[in-house]
């Protein structure tokens, strides 16, 4: 309805003032009434349809054995219902604007009304991708075999919530005509000066995540780095912490870590041990043939060792040299330690009851003396 200025309402009686007021309000009030019944009309069919494809989607979920499928369900479910309200109050509100004149589409009014609901409607859309994207991920991970990484999922879910809800705001910003260059210009400058700033904290985050991730390591594994040797106890943000076989406790930066070769022996399937042993020039030939049965039997005699191979490899300067290997199906360093001290021992123990002696390094001198004949030194 059009509007009628003062002068021209001067020249009415009170009569006919009334009965224009009269059409004004009826107007008006049928304007409300119908905005209230479209919102009413959407509510409920909002609520009808949610039941109805709740109680559908139950009966699918029903039928899978993880319970993540039902929090998933739970969380899109106790969005979508109040989402809905809220477009249909949107929608309501939008059909009162085109029905009275009084409300201008774009007024102050109309924008504060529009934006106060837009604004709810994102913090809900959010608020359930901050519930379902950790547990799809979580689903994720345990389905791809990486479990152990949701530790590490778990601590950046705060950065994650964080980064949701600023791509929110940045979203509604947009979405109410707001000139977000300025805006992006503000946070790329923030964001270089807090780099810049950050630089050392942000690169330890980085190496600490690349630990993570990449697991050259994991906690309780042997590993070499340089020339320490040791067990990892910790794996810190700044820092790993190893403890050394004689007791000691030994900081690494993980920076410096991720920089040279690590030489992971936890993390092996079978250690492979290869010992080399000499044998005097003097042993005979019968005893040399027999010396790869000799210690391929002592090797059997401890389990869980594996023999592999044995051979008599070279003639060495002051010994026979004779090569043997054997597996040790454990990763334990502790475990290959003992196998390889019983092993020596009993290799020592049948040599000593074979009467078969071990080389040392010797040198043997000939001296020939006046009457032409020459004798032999042997030193050691």
């Amino acid at each position: 309805m059009a509007l009628i200025s003062i002068e021209k309402l001067s020249g009415y009686g009170s009569a006919t003032l009334w009965r224009i007021g009269s059409v004004v309000m009826s107007a008006t009030l049928l304007a409300v009434v119908t905005a209230l019944g479209k919102v009413a009309i959407a509510v409920v069919v909002v609520f009808i349809a949610l039941r109805l494809l709740g109680q559908w989607l139950r009966g699918l979920v029903g039928k899978t054995k993880s319970d993540m499928d039902d929090r998933l369900l739970g969380a899109v479910l106790k969005t979508v219902g109040p989402v809905g309200c809220f477009v249909a109050i949107l929608w309501g509100w939008r059909s009162l604007v085109e029905d009275l004149t009084s409300l201008k589409s774009g007024s102050l009014v109309d924008r504060v009304a529009e934006g106060t609901v837009e604004f709810l409607i994102v913090v809900f859309i959010v608020r359930l991708l901050n519930q379902v994207l950790p547990l799809l991920l979580h689903r994720s991970l345990v389905r791809l075999g990486y479990s152990r990484h949701l530790a590490v999922f778990r601590g950046l879910d705060s950065l994650i919530r964080s980064l949701l809800w600023i791509l929110g705001l940045l979203v509604f910003l947009q979405n109410q005509g707001v000139e977000m260059g300025a805006i992006y210009a503000s946070l790329a400058g923030a964001g270089i000066g807090i780099g810049l700033a950050l630089r050392g904290p942000i690169s330890n985050l980085l190496d600490y995540l690349t630990i993570l991730l990449d697991e050259p390591f994991r906690i309780g594994q042997f590993i070499c780095f340089d020339t320490v040797l040791g067990t990892v106890e910790k794996v810190g943000i700044r820092s790993t912490h190893l403890r050394s076989l004689d007791g000691e406790r030994i900081v690494i930066s993980n920076e410096e870590l991720l920089t040279k070769t690590i030489r992971n022996f936890g993390d092996l399937p079978k250690r492979r041990i290869a010992t080399t042993i000499g044998l005097r020039y003097q042993t005979p030939v019968q005893t040399v043939r027999a010396i790869p049965n000799l210690i391929e039997s002592v090797i059997r005699q401890h389990p869980p060792a594996q023999f592999d191979r044995c051979h008599f490899t070279r003639f060495a300067n002051s010994a026979l040299e004779f090569e043997f290997v054997y597996l040790v199906p454990d990763d334990d360093f502790v475990v290959y330690l003992n196998l390889q001290q019983q092993i020596n021992i009993g290799i020592m123990e049948v040599f000593r009851d074979q009467g078969i002696e071990f080389a040392y390094p010797t040198q043997t001198l000939f001296l020939e003396e006046r009457s032409g004949h020459a004798s032999a030194a042997t030193t050691s």
